[in-house]
């Protein structure tokens, strides 16, 4: 079997979707089926190593022998094979602060993106049961073509010796044990919740235990640091921006927890390569978290600075709790793998085989 990939994420700066496309990319590659990336222009550098899987889109639209083309995202190519899209959720519809005007405006270009993702697409994909049953409640009539294609961890990351780690907090300007995040400095990621909660620890805690929010910042640096200083807590708060993929297993192994306290979730990977690091987990009790995370990670209502910040210093402070958290995530972590992303991918390209034989049989 050959699946042909819209390979734009790997074009442009990195994004979600460029993490996606890897992990998708990889069960593949790992499950035996030949591929090709579909690509307006070349890859960046960092992915020179698949060119040789590249073909321009104008030249494999006309003429593929790929059985679909699978999009990591939901604005995909017009092809001339069935095409997958995905929708990651439906985070656009749901309230996240915003004046009303401004979600409203949001709200009505994101079902105009999925509408349009239905009516070009053979199917559409999405990475939990949770989103599923949201996509099928906001999207009801098209319920029928959304199917679950969960991701994984990715097998790169693992937890580094102390020499690897040792050089990387030492440029991050840190010492290991710090509270780590990671994920874009979005008002949905509550991460100013999280600088809340770390500034209600007692003082020595926090200077044991620096902040370090890890991510792509956008227009919050500035917002992030004003918000450290106004706490208090500027002294101990690292703001990291984001991290080459290289430094991430050295990123996640520095801390001592990890704090996911996102309000809003379709999946919620950043947890999950925690895990896999070996690193505790607090995360959020909302959306679909808990279905991923199952019982491995301390759960808080992330609107609730107190109990965020009571949560973290358990972690820190109780050896036993430490080392309970850290191997129930292993084992969550090891739930899912590239085997099970390609067996949900598989399940979807079987029901396009059943749906040309019926086809055909008419």
């Amino acid at each position: 079997m050959k699946i042909a990939f819209d390979a734009r994420a790997w074009e442009k700066p990195t994004h979600s979707f460029t993490r996606v496309l890897q992990l998708l990319f990889d069960a593949v590659v790992e499950s035996g089926w030949e591929v090709e990336l579909w690509v307006s222009r070349s890859l960046r550098p960092e992915f020179a190593e698949y060119e040789r899987y590249a073909r321009s889109i104008d030249e494999a639209s006309r003429k593929t022998d790929a059985r679909v083309l699978w999009s990591p995202q939901i604005d995909a190519y017009h092809a001339g094979v069935p095409v997958v899209s995905t929708v990651h959720d439906v985070n656009p519809l749901l309230p996240d602060g915003r004046p009303a005007p401004a979600r409203w405006q949001r709200a009505r270009r994101f079902r105009s993106r999925v509408e349009r993702a239905f009516s070009e697409s053979w199917r559409v994909v999405t990475d939990s049961e949770y989103s599923r049953e949201r996509i099928s409640s906001e999207f009801p009539r098209h319920a029928a073509e959304v199917s679950v294609v969960p991701l994984y961890a990715d097998k790169r990351l693992n937890r580094v010796d102390t020499a690897v780690l040792g050089e990387f907090v030492s440029r991050l300007g840190v010492s290991p044990g710090y509270v780590l995040f990671v994920g874009s400095l979005r008002r949905h990621k509550n991460w100013d919740g999280l600088m809340r909660a770390y500034a209600l620890m007692p003082e020595q805690v926090r200077i044991e235990h620096n902040l370090v929010l890890a991510g792509p910042a956008r227009r919050n640096a500035e917002r992030a640091a004003r918000l450290a200083a106004a706490l208090g807590i500027e002294r101990q708060t690292v703001i990291a921006g984001e991290v080459s993929e290289e430094h991430m297993s050295a990123l996640y192994s520095g801390a001592d927890v990890f704090v996911f306290p996102s309000f809003l979730e379709g999946f919620g990977l950043p947890p999950l390569e925690a895990m896999a690091c070996g690193v505790p987990v607090v995360a959020t009790n909302r959306t679909a978290v808990p279905e991923i995370l199952g019982d491995a990670p301390l759960y808080v209502d992330p609107a609730d600075d107190e109990a965020i910040s009571d949560a973290i210093q358990a972690v820190i402070e109780d050896a036993g709790l430490r080392s309970r958290l850290t191997e129930a995530g292993l084992s969550r972590c090891a739930e899912f793998s590239p085997a099970r992303t390609a067996a949900a991918m598989q399940e979807v390209l079987r029901q396009l085989e059943g749906a040309d034989r019926s086809l055909h049989s008419r």
